[in-house]
C-alpha cells in the first residue's frame, strides 16, 4: 500500500526533510548545540544535510541528517529518529566508525581524531528512562575511572517525563512531540525554530526540493524492497539446489554403495562445501 505524502504546508519539525532544513540554519543549529551541551560555540564552519558516507560500493553507507564542524574542529552528527528501532546502539557504533575513518586522513595519527558528538533526536523513549536527555558515558569496569576517547553519544527523548535539560531543549522536544505552534514558547531557540518551520512551509521554491527529496526517499525504499525480494529468491534457489544435491548424494550412497566422502566427490560437491553437506546428512540420517 502506498504511503500518503504529507503536504509541505503540513510538515512538522520531526519530518526528516523539515528537520534537515531547519537544522541547516547555522544560527539555529548553533543555538541548539550550545543549549544542549552547555558550551559556547564561536561559529559553525559548515553544515551538510543528508551527509552520505561510504567506504566503497561493497560496504553499507550511512546518511546523516546534519553533519557539521565548529571552529574547534569538533564534529557533530545530528539525526532525527521518527520510527522506533531496536538497533540504535549498533547504529551509533557504525556511525562512529565511519565518521572516524572519514575524518582521519591517510598517514594521520589517531591523536588527530576530532572530538565528536552523535546526537539522536528521538520521538520515542528508546531506553524507557523517562529522561529528556540520555548520554552515554564509559568507565573502566569496577572503578569510577572515566574511559575517554573523545566520542560522545546523546539520545534526546521527546516523550520525556523528567526534563533533565534546560528550558530551550525541553521546549524543543515539546515542539517535536506536539507540533503545537499556538504555545507561547519563551526561548530564542524555539522562536527561531518555529519561525524557520513556517518559512519553509510557505516557500514555493522549497516545494520543488521537497518533491525531489520525496522521490529519492521513495526510490530508496523501493530499492530496499527489491533487494529484499531478490535476497529471498536467491535464498530459495540456494535451498532448492541444496535439497537437490542431497537427493543425488543419498541416491549414490544407496544404489552404488558409496561412502559419504565418495558420494560427495562423485556428485561434484566442492571440497569447501563438503563439511556442510556432511553435517546435513548426519542431521537427517
Amino acid at each position: 500500500m502506498e504511503r500518503k505524502t504529507t503536504p509541505l504546508m503540513e510538515l512538522p519539525l520531526k519530518n526528516d526533510f523539515m528537520f534537515g532544513q531547519v537544522m541547516r540554519t547555522p544560527e539555529i543549529c548553533k543555538l541548539f548545540l550550545e543549549e544542549l551541551l552547555g558550551k559556547e560555540i564561536d561559529h559553525i564552519e559548515y553544515v551538510d544535510t543528508q551527509k552520505e558516507m561510504k567506504d566503497s560500493y561493497l560496504h553499507h553507507g550511512i546518511r546523516i541528517d546534519v553533519y557539521l564542524h565548529d571552529e574547534a574542529r569538533t564534529v557533530y552528527a545530528i539525526e532525527m529518529q521518527n520510527a522506533l528501532k531496536k538497533d540504535l546502539e549498533k547504529r551509533v557504533r557504525y556511525y562512529q566508525g565511519t565518521m572516524d575513518r572519514t575524518e582521519l586522513l591517510k598517514g594521520g595519527f589517531y591523536s588527530d581524531l576530532s572530538e565528536s558528538f552523535i546526537i539522536l533526536v528521538c520521538d520515542f523513549d528508546y531506553f524507557g528512562t523517562g529522561l529528556a536527555v540520555n548520554e552515554r558515558v564509559s568507565y573502566l569496569k569496577g572503578t569510577d575511572q572515566a574511559y575517554e576517547d573523545g566520542s560522545h553519544v546523546i539520545f534526546l527523548n521527546s516523550r520525556y517525563k523528567t526534563g533533565n535539560a534546560g528550558l530551550a531543549i525541553t521546549e524543543y522536544l515539546d515542539y517535536i512531540r506536539t507540533n503545537d505552534e499556538s504555545r507561547e514558547y519563551t526561548t530564542e531557540l524555539l522562536h527561531k525554530t518555529v519561525e524557520k518551520v513556517q518559512e519553509v512551509r510557505s516557500d514555493d521554491k522549497m516545494e520543488v526540493s521537497y518533491m525531489m527529496w520525496q522521490g529519492k526517499f521513495q526510490d530508496a525504499r523501493e530499492e530496499g524492497r527489491a533487494e529484499g525480494r531478490a535476497e529471498g529468491r536467491a535464498e530459495g534457489r540456494a535451498e532448492g539446489m541444496t535439497d537437490g544435491a542431497l537427493k543425488v548424494i543419498r541416491s549414490l550412497m544407496k544404489n552404488m554403495g558409496l561412502s559419504v566422502e565418495q558420494a560427495l566427490v562423485t556428485a561434484g560437491i566442492p571440497e569447501a562445501e563438503r563439511p556442510h553437506f556432511e553435517a546435513l546428512l548426519q542431521q537427517n540420517s
